[in-house]
């Protein structure tokens, strides 16, 4: 229940957001979905795995690439 946690601080919350994926000239419309986005500004990825490998990292950051969030350490 972390998503209505967020909510209810007045965050603006989308959950599942398609991120349109753009080669070339081609534009699929549903190329990636994040599963929480806050603000427009955070991307939170939720995994059920007992660790988190590499594929996970550059998925979160393909997202980085294709949205206008940045990364910030």
């Amino acid at each position: 229940m972390f998503v209505l946690r967020v909510i209810k601080t007045g965050l603006h919350v989308i959950k599942q957001k398609p991120l349109p994926l753009i080669y070339e000239d081609v534009k699929l419309e549903i190329g990636y979905r994040v599963d929480i986005l806050v603000e427009s500004k955070v991307i939170i990825e939720i995994k059920s795995v007992e660790a988190l490998n590499d594929i996970h990292f550059a998925q979160v950051l393909t997202y980085l690439k294709l949205s206008d969030c940045k990364m910030v350490c």
